[in-house]
């Protein structure tokens, strides 16, 4: 075979495997921002790149939609022989996603330092809660959420809004296979002006049936508490969290628990 019919074989795969490997950058470029305007949003991508071994990374992704807006820093996703992988920071935060096998339907997703707030474009349920959450959410036919809030607040409803800040906020929660929504197995709050813990379940709706103990509740929230004619004492109270993620309510429970003796 002479050389000139090797470049010439040579020459459209090289040209083929470029195309290829260019495909995921080009893609983040050019094809995500059109199917984003055709739905209704917004995406903006600068510097993007391809990123080894198979992927592409961007400098800078601006989503935005509704009203409110997601800015990602040094974003990089890549697909590795374990499955796809994909890095991004938000402000002072980062993100991480690992998935199991091409489908993604399984793996986790890692969260540290990253406000709430700046989640809104990519959530579908809206949040009653704010502040900068560390935690992990594994997914896939079992489901697990484990993590922390700090330096945030809760809005909750009783006939006018309440926001309660908190120091601390501590979930675990799962889902089996056989149910639709989520068994929270420990929320705690930590204040001041409020601390309390709580467990029950959350509908795959975004529904709340919680059970709460509350151990302290101090001014400003101790007049709102009377305000809203809920319990003030004695310590511990039993309250419910009952309506939505978006509307979460704070109610009287029938039976304040016993005081735990030491």
């Amino acid at each position: 075979m002479s050389r000139r019919l090797v470049r010439w074989l040579l020459l459209p795969l090289a040209c083929l495997l470029a195309l290829v490997w260019l495909a995921p950058a080009l893609s983040l470029r050019f094809a995500l921002p059109a199917l984003a305007k055709r739905s209704g949003g917004l995406i903006e991508v600068s510097g993007a790149a391809p990123a080894l071994p198979f992927g592409a990374s961007a400098a800078h992704v601006r989503v935005a939609r509704a009203g409110h807006e997601l800015a990602l820093d040094e974003f990089r996703a890549v697909l590795l022989p374990s499955g796809p992988r994909v890095d991004a920071r938000i402000a002072n935060g980062t993100l991480l996603a690992r998935g199991q096998g091409l489908s993604f339907r399984s793996g986790f997703v890692r969260a540290q330092g990253v406000d709430l707030e700046s989640l809104a474009t990519v959530l579908s349920i809206p949040l009653s809660l704010r502040g900068v959450a560390d935690g992990i959410w594994r997914f896939g036919p079992a489901s697990s959420v484990e993590g922390s809030v700090s330096r945030g607040a809760l809005s909750v409803q009783g006939g006018t809004k309440l926001e309660v800040p908190f120091a601390q906020l501590v979930l675990s929660a799962a889902r089996e296979p056989s149910q639709p929504g989520w068994d929270v197995r420990w929320l705690d709050i930590q204040g001041p002006p409020l601390s309390g813990s709580a467990t029950g379940r959350l509908g795959a709706d975004g529904s709340l049936d919680l059970r709460i103990d509350v151990r302290e509740l101090e001014e400003p929230v101790l007049s709102l508490f009377s305000l809203l004619q809920l319990p003030t004492g004695p310590l511990p109270l039993a309250l419910g969290l009952q309506g939505t993620l978006a509307a979460p309510r704070l109610v009287a429970r029938d039976a304040t628990p016993e005081p735990v003796t030491r």
